[in-house]
C-alpha cells in the first residue's frame, strides 16, 4: 500500500524525469493500463504506447520546455500538481485542429495535473490548461 508521501514522490520523480529528458524513468511511473486525458483537447492516451505518444507530444514541439514552480499535493490516491509549463515552439505541433509548425516563440503556461495512483504506480491523469492562452502566445 503506497502512502502520501511515496505517492508524491512519485509524481515529483515523474516532473524530474520529463524535465531531465528521461523517457524511460518517465514511462516507470505508469500503470499498464494508465489513462492520460488532456482535458481542453480532448486528447486520450492509453498504455504505455499512449503514454510515449503523450510523451512526445509535448517534446517534439517544447525539446527544452520544462514544468517550474511544481505545488505538489496529495494522499496516496490523488496527487495534484500546479506547475508552470515553460519553453520555446521549436517543433511541429499536432493539435486535434491540424498540425502547428514551429513559431519560435516563448511560452508559459500555468498547468494543472490531478493524478489517481494505485499500486505504486499512475493509473489516471487528468491535465488542464489555458488552450486559447496557449494559442495566444503561439501567436494563433
Amino acid at each position: 500500500m503506497s502512502t502520501a508521501s511515496d505517492s508524491v514522490r512519485l509524481i515529483e520523480t515523474l516532473y524530474q524525469a520529463y524535465n531531465d529528458r528521461d523517457l524511460d524513468q518517465w514511462l516507470g511511473g505508469f500503470a499498464e493500463d494508465a489513462l492520460w486525458v488532456n482535458v481542453p483537447t480532448g486528447e486520450r492516451f492509453v498504455g504505455p504506447e499512449g503514454q510515449r505518444e503523450n510523451y512526445a507530444a509535448w517534446n517534439t514541439p517544447f525539446p527544452r520546455g520544462r514544468c517550474e514552480n511544481l505545488v505538489v499535493r496529495g494522499s496516496d490516491e490523488v496527487v495534484v500538481v500546479e506547475f508552470e509549463g515553460v519553453g520555446v515552439h521549436e517543433g511541429p505541433l499536432e493539435t486535434p485542429a491540424g498540425r502547428v509548425e514551429a513559431t519560435l516563440r516563448a511560452t508559459s503556461l500555468p498547468f494543472c495535473d490531478v493524478h489517481t495512483i494505485a499500486g505504486g504506480k499512475v493509473m489516471e491523469t487528468h491535465r488542464y490548461w489555458d488552450l486559447a492562452g496557449a494559442a495566444a502566445q503561439l501567436g494563433l
